[in-house]
């Protein structure tokens, strides 16, 4: 087991291809890829959303092992995800609830996490994906210091920024 031999580049089109496919389908959303940045070594500052209000930022994680080990991670805002929830659900933003937009969070980091494993798979690295995991609060931050590789992607959707993390370990034998 070892890293993946896929170029940068290549694995941030693999990320902005899945997370295009999930908001197309599940959101009927447009995804507007802004900036890649590569954090690997190095701390990386907490996700920009835009704007001053950072409350209440969603964090879905889903991890993926087999040949290759990560955890890829969706940061939005509560109003994107209660959007979402909307949309996904039918219900108005009176029925929704923290629980409901928790879920649609973590199903849609599910989907998109299931996606890009699925194009690691095509390379050759298969790997199975865990449960997914939403964190909410005030100006979250993942620390992922001690990884091998950390690339975030910034997108526009919805009139939201939406950031997308790659995490990838170099798995021991």
């Amino acid at each position: 087991m070892s890293l993946p031999d896929i170029p940068d580049e290549e694995l941030d089109q693999m990320i902005s291809q899945s997370l295009e496919s999930v908001f197309k389908t599940m959101l009927g959303f447009g995804l507007e890829y802004r900036s890649s940045k590569d954090f690997s070594g190095v701390k990386a500052p907490v996700p920009d959303l835009g704007g001053e209000e950072m409350s209440m930022v969603y964090v879905g994680s889903v991890g993926f092992v087999g040949k290759v080990h990560g955890v890829v991670y969706l940061y939005m805002k509560s109003k994107f995800v209660e959007r979402s929830a909307a949309k996904i659900t039918g219900l108005d933003k009176d029925g929704l609830d923290y629980e409901i937009t928790s879920d649609v969070c973590g199903e849609l980091t599910n989907v998109f996490a299931g996606s890009f494993k699925n194009g690691l798979a095509d390379r050759g690295y298969s790997s199975v994906l865990t449960i997914p995991t939403v964190l909410s609060g005030d100006e979250l931050y993942i620390s992922t210091m001690g990884v091998v590789k950390h690339h975030r992607l910034n997108f526009f959707a919805d009139g939201d920024e939406v950031v997308a993390d790659l995490v990838l370990a170099d798995p021991k034998d």
